[in-house]
């Protein structure tokens, strides 16, 4: 019997019997608490094993490996016993639970444990995309694509921004294989459509983008942006602005407060930065608008001369403008989302499809 198992016993022919021995009791266990008193009883330090460990010091310096070799030998099988015993359990555990939790997922569901009877919603930001590009329709802009995993080409040099400029420090940060980086902007569909297309040229884009931002009420790594460019002769700023104006009116109501800023891009000189009084505090200042009762929605001007030139295109006869909007702040500013973060959160008490969100 094992309960009997002494030293002497551990001799060549015996050696089978006494596995077979062992992996019947373990596969007798019932339960976690009784393989946990076998376990405890063989392995312990005041255990079986160690107590025929410290009878090695009894045998000849000759026999002594012959013997240390067959106790490892039984101990390493007891060991591998209790594993497969262990995740045997764990999986008559599992099985017994998910019989006895059972739930029909083909039921259907009760309006009470739904945050409304809808069974779905277009989500906000797809819902500001749609409004942008019905507000588009009229003057013939079509949709484009481009891949959210770009060359520096596209995403930086092309749009007068070589390796050395300050921007590059804070944009290309999130790199894959190759040398690519997960866009910064959707600018670079700019590029692709500027090196293919000749004018006139009226495109808008709409999709992810990536940056290392420190994350706050108005900041994420991941955010989503839209962005036009118009490119043929005649074109200037007061046409962008009027098309600015009738964008954000478009959106946010005829009564909403509309002002223009002067900023930096290295794409487009000069550069405009369209701001809205902030919906969430009433122009009065909070975290969102960082306490200015503004609020920057959107980057624009007038495309640079050498992103033109960049492409070919004849500076003295076509100009031409971009403009993006951060759709999701957009968002943020349509829900009274506080943080930016809200906008991505999956809360459907937040996401609710009944409210209306435009002016």
């Amino acid at each position: 019997m094992l309960s009997d198992l002494i030293f002497r016993d551990l001799v060549p022919e015996r050696i089978p019997e006494i596995v077979k021995e062992l992996r019947s009791l373990v596969s007798a266990l019932k339960s976690f608490e009784e393989l946990e008193v076998e376990r405890r009883r063989w392995l312990s330090k005041d255990g079986i094993f160690k107590g025929l460990f410290n009878e090695l010091r009894e045998v000849s310096a000759e026999e002594k490996p012959k013997f240390a070799e067959l106790l490892n030998h039984l101990r390493a099988t007891f060991e591998k016993a209790l594993e497969e015993k262990i995740l045997g359990l764990k999986e008559d555990k599992l099985k017994r639970e998910l019989e006895e939790q059972f739930f029909d997922l083909s039921l259907p569901a009760s309006a009470s444990h739904l945050v409304s009877s809808s069974c779905g919603s277009v989500h906000p930001i797809r819902q500001v995309e749609r409004k942008i590009m019905a507000l588009l329709e009229p003057f013939g802009f079509k949709i484009v694509h481009g891949p959210e995993i770009e060359s520096d080409f596209y995403c930086f040099d092309a749009l007068n921004i070589p390796s050395h400029h300050p921007a590059r420090d804070m944009q290309d940060t999130f790199y894959t294989e190759f040398d690519r980086v997960l866009r910064t902007h959707t600018t670079s569909v700019q590029s692709r459509v500027l090196e293919k297309e000749k004018p006139p040229i009226k495109v808008a884009s709409f999709g992810r983008v990536y940056r290392n931002e420190n994350e706050d009420a108005s900041h994420q790594a991941m955010f989503h942006q839209f962005e036009l460019i118009w490119l043929e002769e005649g074109l200037t700023v007061a046409k962008l602005l009027g098309l600015i104006t009738h964008i954000l009116k478009g959106l946010y109501g005829q009564k909403r407060k509309i002002r223009f800023v002067p900023k930096y891009y290295p794409y487009t000189e000069p550069s405009i930065g369209p701001q809205i009084g902030c919906t969430i505090c009433n122009a009065q200042g909070c975290s969102a608008c960082g306490g200015a009762g503004w609020v920057t929605i959107a980057g624009s001007g007038m495309i640079h001369r050498n992103v033109l030139k960049q492409f070919g295109f004849d500076t003295k006869k076509i100009s031409g403008f971009a403009f993006g909007l951060g759709t999701s702040r957009l968002v943020g500013q349509f829900y009274n989302y506080k943080t930016m973060r809200e906008v991505y959160s999956n809360d459907l008490r937040k996401l609710s499809p009944k409210r209306e969100v435009f002016g």
